[in-house]
């Protein structure tokens, strides 16, 4: 019976604490989505359109690709951010966005 007792509570640690610790993940999963969306979002300009292709999570950063919709052309832009300690920071974009600029 006591043994069954520790294997029952090993269980339980093991299937508890990854929960916890990907909380986190998705968190800054959502919030890195937000960021990368907006700061393309403003460099390409209100015209263009942008859909999340992909998210990957790792320990140190997390790497948002973007459908990026522009004057009927499709773009994929990569987006890396930083996992600090606070908040999350765009590290970069890529390829470099520039707004359209009207000529006349």
């Amino acid at each position: 019976m006591r043994n069954f007792l520790m294997s029952a509570m090993a269980l339980t640690a093991v299937l508890v604490i990854p929960g916890v610790a990907s909380a986190d993940d998705v968190a800054d999963r959502n919030q890195a989505i937000s960021l990368c969306r907006a700061e393309v979002q403003a460099q390409a300009g209100a015209d263009a359109t942008v859909r999340l292709d992909q998210v990957r999570v790792r320990p140190r950063a997390v790497r948002v690709e973007l459908d990026l919709w522009r004057d009927g052309q499709l773009q994929n832009v990569r987006c890396d951010v930083s996992r600090g300690r606070d908040q999350l920071t765009i590290a970069s974009i890529s390829p470099a966005l520039q707004t359209a600029s009207l000529t006349r």
